[in-house]
């Protein structure tokens, strides 16, 4: 166990890109899913507990519609739209921004500064990798890691940005720690594993939220 988070902080201080990518040992993919979930959980609770509650989340909405749907839209799909967005870019090759570019138009939606800032930011990088002068891996995943979470705010309903601006770091900073743990794995042991990872996680969120909904 403190191998692997040894491993994790070790990258996120210092990231790299790995000549190899090796599968992800059984025993590693639940260490980094429990602490993820060690921090995510009790932060949920935090945010409750600090009035954030008072936003509706449209997870709500839809569970009231069809909530296997949504648990099948949760733990396949979005791992399969969200990682080559926010993750396939990592390696700093052009042909990875440009999946990034064209996927991202799917996720354009009510909430749509988001997706800006994420096409701003992979042109930015697909002129810097271009020209031979790719920017610094540790604010390539930092920053991706930011957007990913912040693409995320499209969750909750009739969120005015003009009062409330200031909870919005707080609302996705647990999706900003599983896109660090994501990056790391994507890096370290290849996409399959981070959609593996992401879907995995997604599942024990969502599930028991499906499984005891009552609305």
């Amino acid at each position: 166990m403190k191998t692997t988070i040894t491993n994790l902080l070790s990258f996120l201080k210092s990231p790299y890109l790995p000549e190899t990518y090796t599968p992800i040992k059984p025993k590693s993919f639940l260490i980094l899913l429990l602490l993820t979930l060690a921090i995510i959980i009790p932060y949920a609770f935090i945010l409750e507990a600090a009035g954030m509650d008072q936003f509706d989340h449209k997870l709500e909405e839809l569970l009231k519609d069809n909530k296997w749907v949504v648990a099948i839209v949760v733990i396949i799909l979005a791992p399969l739209l969200e990682e080559p967005i926010f993750r396939l870019h990592l390696d700093l090759k052009i042909s990875s921004i440009w999946w990034g570019i064209g996927l991202s138009v799917l996720m354009l939606s009510e909430v749509w500064w988001p997706v800006a800032l994420i096409w701003v930011y992979l042109f930015f990088l697909t002129y810097r990798v271009s020209k031979g002068n790719p920017p610094n891996l540790k604010y390539v995943i930092w920053i991706s890691s930011a957007l990913f979470a912040l693409v995320h705010m499209g969750n909750f309903s009739d969120f005015d940005y003009g009062q409330y601006f200031y909870w919005v770091p707080f609302m996705v900073g647990a999706q900003f720690v599983v896109g660090l743990v994501l990056s790391y794995i994507r890096l370290n042991h290849g996409m399959k594993w981070a959609m593996i990872f992401h879907g995995v996680y997604n599942a024990v969120l969502i599930i028991p939220a499906v499984y005891f909904y009552e609305g």
